[in-house]
């Protein structure tokens, strides 16, 4: 399938190529809390070499918004007519022979005015207002295998409001997701005892600590909880050992965090979803329901934010505005509010 472009004759969507890498790095660099998301993936993924043939269909990667200077037809008529005195025969023969046509011109110059990423997601970079519309038909024409829009929400909902109509399945939209941050310097006060004296299921061990493989097997059982409980289905019925072999990857790669009970059981975990530079974003922020209602929640996630510092000193997430128990606890922990996200979910 070919990629379907823009009719705006002022500007054209494509696949970017490395020779925009700084172009889109700088462009990452205006809020890198904001556009963890891409920088991680521009970081593992790159950019193909310029002039290496691209993919004719999607997943694209990085898609450039690029911005034409069209030349006025008129102007262009009136040079070749009047302000060439060379014979059209002869012209027409010399251009045949150069390997261009009679009414060929300068190809008109380009600017990279914004960017967006396009795969199993899609996540909006930059978009000038004006190309709003030929970003969101673009959207529309290469969405065969999305599974969510989201990002900025001033980015997210305009181009959900002119897209929507392409799309006939919506599992869900969260078009109010406060992006919290938790500074360097903010002070965290994590109680070291977890001990509960009411708490009639197995005390917690030793408090958060970072995963290990030993940890699988729990791991993977309270990351299902967490995903059912937030997303509304069980990931294991989409893709088991897709889903299995990232939690896998994310204890080898020091990006979960788990405290366990006496019996070796996982009761709490948060997992690095992204991370790059100094930077990353929590996700999968989970306490077992017979842990839950006892004061652990702050203390643990204290505890993890503790032990992530020295590797990201940025630390981020985001969480639906009506999760009013999740918004508190975050609070409670330092995190303040900084931008809004929005999600589409197919």
């Amino acid at each position: 399938m070919k990629p379907k472009f823009a009719r705006d004759q002022r500007v054209i969507l494509r696949p970017l190529t490395s020779q925009y890498f700084e172009d889109l790095h700088r462009m990452m660099s205006y809020d890198p809390v904001a556009h963890l998301f891409e920088a991680e993936h521009l970081n593992t993924f790159g950019l193909p070499a310029t002039g290496r043939a691209l993919p004719v269909r999607p997943p694209y990667g990085f898609v450039g918004i690029f911005e034409r200077e069209v030349p006025d037809p008129g102007s262009l008529s009136a040079y070749s007519e009047t302000a060439n005195p060379v014979p059209q025969v002869i012209r027409t023969m010399t251009q045949h022979f150069l390997g261009r046509s009679a009414t060929t011109t300068p190809a008109p110059r380009e600017e990279l005015v914004g960017a967006i990423w396009l795969g199993g997601n899609c996540v909006p970079l930059q978009v000038p207002e004006r190309y709003l519309d030929a970003t969101a038909e673009f959207i529309m024409s290469n969405s065969r295998y999305l599974a969510s829009i989201f990002g900025v929400a001033e980015l997210v909902r305009p181009l959900w409001e002119r897209s929507q109509h392409g799309f006939q399945s919506v599992m869900d939209e969260r078009p109010h997701q406060p992006l919290l941050y938790l500074a360097p310097h903010t002070q965290l006060h994590a109680q070291a005892d977890l001990y509960r004296h009411n708490l009639r299921v197995p005390a917690i061990d030793y408090g958060v600590r970072w995963a290990r493989t030993t940890d699988r097997s729990s791991l993977l059982q309270a990351s299902v909880a967490m995903f059912t409980e937030e997303v509304g289905y069980d990931p294991l019925e989409r893709d088991a050992t897709g889903y299995a072999r990232r939690v896998s990857e994310f204890i080898t790669g020091g990006r979960s965090l788990v405290a366990t009970n006496s019996e070796g059981v996982v009761v709490f975990k948060v997992d690095l979803g992204l991370a790059h530079n100094n930077h990353c974003q929590l996700q999968g922020v989970w306490l077992h329901p017979a842990y839950r209602g006892h004061g652990l929640s702050a203390p643990l996630l204290a505890q993890a934010c503790q032990l992530i510092r020295p590797r990201y000193a940025h630390i981020s997430l985001y969480v639906n505005d009506y999760n009013a128990r999740a918004r508190a606890l975050y609070r409670a922990v330092g995190f303040e509010q900084i931008n809004t996200f929005s999600t589409i979910l197919f």
